[in-house]
């Protein structure tokens, strides 16, 4: 596991989104699908949003979100989005609620995982204060 930008995480004060990689290559085009879903739904409120890879074990300076993703399969998804501001960096992470996709007669596809990345980003309700 790479740990990305432990520093000031962007110039101009924009949110990073950090994707950890899977621990296993089993499904990491799940997870590099959702990463990009997820940082498209970003983009509409922040369209100078930065994505790493990595995990924000140690939280960087700055807005920060973290995709957490807690379980994923052929046919399910389930996870949260966590997030700190440079405002309240001491604090730790705000944890979203967890959103689950499930569908059982099909795999996973473009179309839920979109879904599914809206959910996060409309149910955590993030919110940065402005500088």
């Amino acid at each position: 596991m790479a740990i990305a930008g432990t520093g000031s995480v962007s110039a101009g004060g924009s949110p990073v989104l950090y994707c950890e990689s899977p621990a296993t290559a089993e499904n990491a085009d799940v997870y590099r699908a959702v990463c990009a879903e997820v940082a498209s739904e970003f983009r509409l409120k922040y369209p100078l949003l930065a994505v790493r890879d990595g995990a924000a074990a140690d939280k960087p300076d700055g807005d920060v979100i973290r995709l957490d993703i807690i379980k994923v399969d052929r046919h399910a998804i389930a996870g949260r989005l966590a997030w700190s501001g440079r405002k309240t960096s001491g604090a730790g992470y705000v944890l979203g609620p967890v959103i689950t996709t499930t569908i059982s007669d099909a795999d996973l596809n473009t179309r839920t995982l979109q879904e599914f990345a809206r959910g996060l980003v409309m149910a955590s309700k993030i919110q940065f204060p402005k500088s």
